[in-house]
């Protein structure tokens, strides 16, 4: 229980810390096909400290961290409970294939906090591209479109209902997240079980190994973020669903405006991010 504790908050700490990069991320994604990669990051940075300094660079950091600290409990705990089962219970002798498992029900179970707080999130961070025009009983006296987290999922829910709220982008977050954690766990487990565990050391192998078992779920994975990301970016208008790109659509859209490359606009600041 100290252990899942001290990982639940370790893990809201590093969002803290490295959501900038993570901004800088969501603003290329739904920018990507618009500019030459290294261009828009330069940019963005610009007019992030131009317009709204610091701040700028965290907007949506508070529920992501609170999120973040629920959904590593669920994660950490629900890979844990698993891959002990398997030990116990099951025949399957392979320890890959039960971190596999293990993984990858964590994933399915916090995708269902996952998506109603990096929808706030991203709508968020990404607020300047939406275009949303508020009604004069929801202006703020910034230019932003949302004056906080709070703002952001209650205009969320007056406009687009608590259905938006909760379920829109789930499925393809489900997606993202099951691979994802697959992926993490079986990449840590066995970097801790390999020999560079005992080189390292106990303090310093943990955050090496974290890194880059981050990097190993987030590259085969970063393709689905970005169709993840443009997704949730979507508004409907009263509930309304028609003018929505499906996931296939946005994707198409993608591959058109760049290629294969689209799909790894905003990469960079990910890893960096995944390593912090």
């Amino acid at each position: 229980m100290a252990s899942l504790f001290a990982g639940s908050v370790g893990g809201a700490v590093g969002v803290g810390v490295s959501y900038p990069f993570d901004t800088l991320s969501t603003k290329a994604q739904v920018s990507t096909g618009k500019d030459e990669t290294h261009t828009r990051f330069i940019r963005s940075m610009g007019n992030i400290w131009k317009n709204e300094g610091v701040r700028g660079f965290f907007e949506g950091v508070l529920v992501t961290m609170i999120g973040q600290a629920f959904i590593k409990a669920i994660q950490f705990a629900v890979n844990e409970i698993t891959f002990l089962w398997l030990e116990n219970h099951s025949t399957i002798q392979s320890n890959v294939i039960k971190m596999a498992i293990a993984g990858t029900l964590a994933g399915l179970l916090s995708s269902f906090v996952v998506s109603p707080v990096e929808l706030v999130k991203i709508r968020m961070q990404a607020q300047d591209k939406l275009g949303i025009n508020k009604k004069d009983d929801d202006a703020c006296d910034s230019p932003l479109a949302y004056k906080n987290e709070l703002d952001c999922a209650r205009w969320v829910v007056k406009n687009e209902g608590w259905r938006a709220l909760f379920f829109h982008g789930l499925g393809i977050t489900i997606i993202r997240e099951i691979p994802s954690f697959a992926l993490y766990f079986v990449a840590y487990g066995l970097l801790a079980r390999s020999a560079m565990a005992d080189i390292l050391g106990g303090h310093v192998a943990p955050l090496i190994f974290g890194a880059m078992a981050g990097w190993a779920m987030w590259i085969p994975t970063y393709p689905i973020d970005i169709v993840k990301t443009i997704r949730q970016v979507q508004t409907t208008d009263n509930g309304s669903r028609r003018d929505l790109l499906s996931n296939r659509q946005i994707t198409a859209k993608l591959y058109r405006a760049g290629g294969v490359r689209a799909f790894f606009d905003g990469l960079e600041p990910k890893l960096a991010r995944a390593a912090v």
